[in-house]
């Protein structure tokens, strides 16, 4: 390790597809900076697993070949400002704002052994200082994250199977479109959100009329939406079985579960499922939908965000 640099990049207490996007971000801030990624999602995030160990790991395998222990190092230099190897374990927000908030290019200047992240970048804000020969250099934002998700983002055992039972018993030799729907959950996002919801059905239609023998697969985190939609289309519908909430209810990622394995087992488990579809409907403004546009490598007519 002497002489090696890292960036440790931690959780932001946000749901999984935000949590993915910021971890793909910081992926690629690493790689600018000819920095060593470690990833550890701790007691701060939504998916801390009981045991008190990295939460990133109960879901993917690991970024690189170091881990949160082997920073620990009291000869460690620390930014920002606040951490050490006393806290490194501790959830985030132990840094100050002023370290917290520092732009990836004044990153460049820090020379600490160790550079923590725990506040979200937007990729938009990293595309254009991506030098020149980078591998990613000249790629817009859904292109860059499908090629660091190819790269960086590998699914535990169990969870691939989860996923490849229900497709091999539920899904597998039909043609699908895969709709994903939010509930008023996001309403304070999104304030036309029940109007962009009535456009679903016409979409639906379009394709479905396009391509006899297409069924649903269906992605909600609603109560009444799955009701309305498994009343609309009957059979054609097919859902895995997954915690939902009221229309006006909270987010699911912000429900308790006994354990928070389950909760982002379900979550990948559908975003995965999607991305095997033929065709996909989603909400634009969602960092799910905006997941499963980037899990696949997707021929623009066979997707569509909602705006």
């Amino acid at each position: 390790m002497t002489g090696s640099k890292f960036l440790l990049i931690r959780e932001i207490g946000a749901g999984l597809w935000n949590e993915i996007h910021h971890v793909l971000t910081q992926l690629l801030i690493a790689e600018i900076l000819q920095r060593i990624p470690v990833v550890y999602w701790g007691k701060g995030s939504l998916y801390a697993s009981a045991d008190g160990s990295n939460a990133f790991e109960q879901f993917f395998l690991p970024i690189s070949g170091f881990c949160v222990q082997d920073l620990a190092r009291e000869e460690f230099f620390f930014c920002p400002e606040g951490w050490n190897s006393g806290n490194v374990f501790m959830p985030n927000r132990w840094g100050t704002e002023e370290g917290r908030h520092k732009a990836p290019e004044h990153l460049k200047q820090c020379d600490a052994d160790v550079c923590i992240v725990d506040n979200y970048i937007d990729m938009e804000k990293i595309i254009p200082l991506i030098p020149e020969g980078h591998w990613l250099f000249g790629l817009e934002r859904r292109d860059v994250f499908y090629h660091l998700i190819r790269k960086y983002i590998c699914l535990q055992k169990e969870i691939q199977t989860s996923i490849d039972t229900f497709y091999n018993e539920n899904m597998k030799g039909t043609p699908f479109l895969a709709v994903h729907i939010r509930s008023s959950g996001k309403i304070n996002e999104v304030r036309h959100l029940h109007e962009l919801n009535e456009r679903y059905p016409g979409e639906i239609a379009k394709v479905l009329k396009e391509n006899p023998g297409l069924r649903i697969f269906l992605m909600t985190n609603c109560i009444e939406t799955l009701e309305e939609y498994t009343e609309r289309y009957g059979e054609l519908v097919t859902y895995t079985d997954c915690r939902r909430v009221p229309r006006y209810g909270h987010g699911v990622h912000f429900q308790q579960y006994r354990d928070n394995w389950l909760k982002g087992l379900e979550i990948i488990r559908d975003t995965w499922l999607a991305a095997k579809c033929d065709f996909f409907i989603g909400n634009g403004y969602s960092n799910v939908s905006l997941g499963i546009s980037e899990l696949k490598n997707w021929q623009n007519d066979r997707i569509k965000l909602l705006y």
